[in-house]
């Protein structure tokens, strides 16, 4: 198996709405459906750093306050696939929404309200930004993409009454 990789996944939410990308190559598992931008850490960089670096990339927004309310593991064996994913949420984002890898993917405000059934969004998301937006615990998460059609499974593990009470007044500040 190839080594573990590091990925951010940035949420940014202003006016109701979360910065959601949109992937353009039908060869992604997201093509076509909206997902919280992010990707790889580079060498030398810290996950803050990361996220920030992405949010511009992929939706020209810049980002501070950032806190990280979770973890995904994401897995595919089939395709030599391991990738573990800090979730950033963003205090304070600021600027013009733009599209600026038009050749990679487009940027979009997707209504919070509502998105948990929004379809175009794919359900460990959908189940993920739930679990981060009303049930205000540290999200420990793992999806993996089982043969013979590369579904994929997802499961949430539960933290600590203490973990998730922290993160609730640490939100809600």
């Amino acid at each position: 198996m190839s080594s573990v990789r590091v990925q951010v996944s940035c949420i940014a939410v202003r006016d109701g709405k979360i910065a959601m990308i949109k992937k353009l190559n039908p060869a992604y598992k997201t093509y076509g459906l909206f997902i919280p931008p992010g990707g790889h850490v580079e060498l030398t960089e810290t996950i803050e750093e990361a996220c920030v670096r992405e949010m511009r990339e992929e939706t020209g927004l810049e980002v501070s306050g950032l806190n990280m309310v979770g973890v995904i593991t994401f897995l595919n064996n089939q395709a030599d696939y391991h990738s573990v994913a800090f979730l950033m949420l963003a205090r304070e984002v600021i600027g013009t929404l733009s599209t600026t890898e038009a050749e990679k993917q487009t940027a979009h405000w997707v209504e919070l309200d509502g998105i948990g059934s929004n379809e175009k969004v794919p359900g460990y998301h959908r189940d993920f930004l739930d679990h981060i937006f009303n049930r205000r615990g540290f999200l420990n998460a793992r999806v993996e993409w089982l043969p013979p059609y590369n579904q994929a499974k997802w499961t949430i593990v539960d933290c600590t009454t203490e973990t998730a009470a922290g993160i609730a007044a640490y939100i809600n500040e």
